[in-house]
């Protein structure tokens, strides 16, 4: 069904700034697997939105996708996985040794209409301009916001997307915080990807808008996108036929 673009974006920055730090997580995916992006290796555990999502979950996702989350072995930090958050797909947090928050990142479905890609790109960008710090504001104080840019993420040329990238105080801890938002258009279909990071500045500064050395950066270099599982019913049903 379809839903205005401005209303899909309001519903994900919302569940994507609530779940900011959450402290109960559920393990997903699965497996090891390393990609060359950008001239560095990625090494971490692959997760994967597939059938076994479907199995897990009961429910089919309206965008599919696979990603490395990033973990050398001499890397101490933890990744806990949570599927089907509020308003999303998934979302990992990294926690240091002490468990205290280093970063997280939030997948969902956002719809953006077929088109001219500069097309779909240029319909969504002002929604992020517009409604991502205003959202943000509201739990959040000295919010700041730099002017949305085109973006590609995923390895070698990787998808075109926007972004728009800020920091903001949380009250509640006296921390600071570097935000990512990314509407990133699925070149073959209308359901498309979001994504919302969140880095805890006192575990690394992020300079220059350079996502790139972040967990969640580094682990967004090597997302896929794949074509939406479907109901184990559907795929018995088509094999009978």
């Amino acid at each position: 069904m379809f839903r205005p673009i401005n209303l899909i974006i309001l519903a994900v920055l919302v569940a994507g700034v609530a779940l900011v730090a959450r402290e109960t997580m559920r393990r997903g995916g699965g497996g090891e697997d390393a990609v060359a992006v950008a001239e560095q290796v990625v090494i971490g555990r692959t997760y994967r939105v597939d059938g076994g999502f479907v199995q897990r979950t009961g429910k089919v996702p309206e965008v599919a996708f696979q990603i490395i989350l990033p973990k050398r072995p001499e890397q101490t930090h933890a990744i806990s996985v949570e599927e089907l958050p509020e308003g999303g797909v998934v979302q990992f947090n990294f926690r240091a040794e002490d468990e205290s928050f280093m970063e997280s990142l939030f997948l969902a479905p956002i719809r953006i209409p077929m088109a001219g890609m500069d097309e779909r790109l240029a319909a969504i960008g002002p929604k992020l301009a517009e409604q991502g710090p205003a959202l943000l504001q509201q739990k959040f104080e000295e919010v700041t916001a730099e002017p949305v840019r085109e973006v590609r993420v995923g390895p070698g040329e990787g998808y075109r997307a926007v972004e728009l990238i800020g920091t903001y105080l949380d009250p509640r801890d006296e921390a600071r915080y570097t935000y990512r938002f990314i509407a990133m258009p699925d070149p073959e279909r209308a359901e498309s990807l979001y994504a919302v990071s969140h880095v805890n500045k006192a575990h690394l500064d992020i300079a220059g808008g350079d996502f790139s050395v972040s967990l969640t950066g580094k682990a967004l270099s090597t997302l896929r996108l794949t074509a939406p599982p479907v109901e184990p019913q559907a795929q018995d049903s088509a094999a009978t036929e």
